[in-house]
């Protein structure tokens, strides 16, 4: 049980650090809109790839963070999926 609670703080521990990278790279960095949807799509990618099946929590919650950081820098990127469907 210790072990799962372990591995579970290292991913969590690994998110926090990985996210506060992106922060810094997104402040430091001109991007222009493409640059900046082929920089969060890798993103969201590797943040998927320790987190399968979490895609709707990192659009709710680092996408969004992401996007609203790039767009303080006028760069303007839509803020919620495509993805999203409606009844």
């Amino acid at each position: 049980m210790q072990e799962i609670f372990n591995d579970e703080d290292k991913k969590m521990k690994w998110l926090r650090n990985y996210s506060d990278d992106v922060v810094s790279k997104i402040q430091s960095t001109n991007f222009d809109e493409q640059e900046a949807l082929i920089y969060l799509e890798k993103v969201k990618q590797k943040i998927l790839q320790k987190f399968p099946e979490k895609e709707q929590q990192y659009e709710l919650i680092y996408g969004r963070r992401f996007k609203r950081l790039l767009s303080k820098k006028g760069v303007f990127i839509e803020m919620f999926s495509q993805k999203i469907t409606r009844n």
